[in-house]
């Protein structure tokens, strides 16, 4: 066993103490009894920290939270600190270190020494508390796809002491501060039951008269064939002609589905709400309308005397129809 294997070393030490004393040479008085109580304080302490004893408490108490996993590695950290510590302090003890006049120049910070000490590990003392108080929250856990107040959105891999690295949907890992995600808006779009698909359509002055029976075929098209939304009245679901623009009529589709804003379900459920839309445009023989703002319909690579002029969307496919026929 472990505890056989560390007796038997320091037999060995006491073997060779016992061969230094003999042959004349200087040795540590009790060097095999220090050497034992090291390695058998060591080895308790490793034991104590392999069962992990608060971190099962932690799993069986607490089945029911979603952040478990954030609070289980928490637990296993601040124990590993604590059991460390105690240990550290065992072998001083046994060590019996005293703090010479060299030690006790280096615990005599004043002045400069300690306002530089204390500068240097305020950024990592909030830091570590960041992630003490991320890990024991409910704003995300491990596998959370989260969007962030200032646009980095992904799937959170690592909550450390000093970071939390998010996955991109590029595959990029972003590294961000505890200290930084503590102060700033966070949305968990694991968390959500629902999501919002919401569209603009855009429609010609020349349909005014027909505009409420599309917007009844463009209700109806997406309650019949789009199961993801919500159509019992617990939710918004709203087609409605919402406007007069200058060039176009507007008709507004907002609908709530039973899925979060993410992964494929959500992917294919907002297509089918596309579909449905276009299908009924289509039944209804509407004609989308096109943006009538000016563009420049080239690129310039020449001089100013080969530039083309300006023209508008209208006209540009009104040119394209003409050059097709």
């Amino acid at each position: 066993s472990e505890a056989a294997r560390i007796g038997l070393v320091a037999y060995l030490f006491d073997i060779i103490e016992i061969w230094l004393e003999v042959g004349g040479f200087k040795s540590v008085p009790d060097i095999s009894k220090i050497v034992a109580q090291l390695m058998y304080s060591t080895w308790i302490a490793v034991r104590i920290r392999r069962y992990r004893i608060g971190s099962r408490f932690v799993d069986r108490a607490i089945k029911l939270k979603r952040n478990k996993k954030n609070m289980v590695s928490i637990i296993d950290k601040i124990s590993d600190f604590f059991i460390f510590g105690v240990l550290a302090m065992i072998w001083i003890d046994i060590l019996k270190i005293k703090r010479g006049a060299g030690l006790s120049s280096v615990f005599a910070l004043s002045g400069a020494g300690t306002l530089t000490l204390t500068l240097a590990t305020q950024d990592l003392a909030k830091k570590a508390l960041g992630g003490l108080a991320l890990a024991s929250s409910d704003k995300f856990a491990i596998g959370d796809n989260i969007a962030l107040g200032d646009g980095t959105v992904g799937v959170v891999k690592n909550i450390g002491w000093l970071n939390t690295s998010i996955k991109g949907g590029d595959e990029l890992v972003t590294s961000i501060p505890n200290s930084q995600l503590s102060n700033i808006r966070v949305t968990n779009r694991s968390n959500q039951r629902y999501s919002q698909v919401k569209q603009t359509l855009r429609f010609d002055y020349s349909d005014v008269d027909r505009i409420p029976a599309l917007v009844a075929t463009i209700k109806e098209e997406i309650r019949s064939s789009c199961p993801e939304v919500v159509t019992d009245g617990s939710h918004p679901f709203r087609v409605v002609w919402s406007n007069f623009e200058a060039d176009h009529l507007e008709v507004s589709v907002d609908c709530r589905l039973r899925c979060p804003p993410i992964g494929d379900k959500y992917a294919e459920a907002r297509q089918n709400i596309l579909i449905a839309i276009a299908r009924a445009v289509k039944k209804m023989r509407f004609i989308f309308a096109m943006p009538t703002g000016t563009y420049k319909n080239w690129v310039d690579y020449s001089s100013d005397e080969e530039k083309k002029p300006e023209t508008t969307m209208q006209e540009e496919a009104s040119n394209t129809v003409n050059e097709g026929s």
